[in-house]
């Protein structure tokens, strides 16, 4: 990032008097998979243990249990970090970081990746993006073409083919198993569970069993959930949750919708189904606040963005919604 630009955005954020302006009620970020080893770009463990270190420098990092209280206005900004999709690197890389720090989370997710040799379709097409080798394969008589001018587009061009598959996501993960390369064969055993892999079931149970953390619904597979028919989205929350309790021992009753996509019908299931809180990213429908509490997404290394997302994300969304 230009150093100008991190001056700037620093500026905006660390003056204390700037909480006065801030959001009163808790800001709750969302991260995704943490590997050890990644690019620049990216978060990797090193990057992550440096937010975390920022985080409780300049913020409060609260539980779940405390989402609901608001600080003063001299308070420092209050935190909940969450992270979604139940990826390996979360019980071996992340919760070591939090637990050495005694950092609270909530962790949602997916029970596909649990089982060995499955991934979630967007992790799986990640993996094919960044590791085929050869020159191309076919899918449904049609050449995909892997060179590098053509893969991003290409790559594209498969995720849509593969999310307008019907029934979805049956049909989709039928076609990624049944039809496609696998990742075994390009993608080194090391790389795959740093990067692509699910938690095991015993690490899920040891995450649950830490009481610094808590376990969320993120359903089955990862679909999008208004693709669904009703009462496939139905079995996409009921069953992942539990699963989770089963593995648990523990009552699960929040959510995170995946990809942040739900409707009425999605938030009438998880009321039916007894869950407390739902996980948004971008409230859509914004009638039913606990189960649409907005979250800030985390993707880049740099704390001074990191610093200005937590200060300003939820007030800057909030007017954006008002305005439209």
């Amino acid at each position: 990032m230009d150093s100008r630009a991190g001056h700037l955005l620093r500026l905006c954020w660390s003056s204390r008097y700037l909480r006065l302006l801030s959001s009163r009620r808790t800001v709750i970020l969302l991260y995704h998979g943490v590997p050890r080893q990644s690019d620049g770009n990216s978060i990797n463990a090193a990057v992550f243990e440096q937010h975390i270190l920022f985080l409780k420098r300049q913020f409060e990092i609260i539980p779940p249990t405390e989402l609901k209280t608001r600080r003063a206005a001299h308070e420092k900004i209050r935190i909940m970090l969450t992270f979604d999709d139940g990826f390996r690197n979360h019980a071996e890389v992340v919760a070591p970081i939090l637990r050495k720090h005694d950092v609270p989370a909530t962790f949602f997710v997916c029970s596909r990746p649990s089982v060995p040799g499955k991934y979630l379709w967007f992790a799986y097409l990640q993996a094919l993006e960044q590791h085929f080798q050869d020159k191309g394969f076919y899918f449904r008589e049609s050449f995909f073409d892997m060179s590098s001018q053509q893969r991003q587009r290409n790559i594209e061009r498969l995720k849509n083919l593969l999310l307008n598959l019907k029934p979805h996501p049956i049909a989709m993960y039928k076609a990624i198993e049944k039809e496609l390369p696998r990742l075994e064969e390009f993608v080194s055993e090391q790389t795959l569970n740093d990067c692509y892999a699910g938690m095991t079931e015993e690490e899920l149970n040891e995450l649950s069993r830490d009481p610094l953390f808590s376990i969320g619904v993120h359903t089955l597979d990862h679909p999008f959930l208004t693709k669904c028919p009703r009462e496939e989205a139905r079995r996409q929350i009921l069953d992942n949750r539990k699963w989770i309790e089963g593995v648990s021992d523990k009552l699960c009753d929040s959510i995170a919708y995946p990809s942040g996509d739900y409707g009425t019908e999605v938030l009438e299931e998880c009321h039916a189904i007894g869950l407390k809180y739902g996980h948004a990213v971008i409230p859509t429908l914004r009638k039913y606040m606990d189960y649409e509490l907005p979250r800030i997404g985390i993707y880049s290394p740099f704390l001074d963005i990191l610093g200005f997302k937590a200060h300003w994300g939820d007030l800057l969304r909030q007017l954006r919604m008002n305005v439209g």
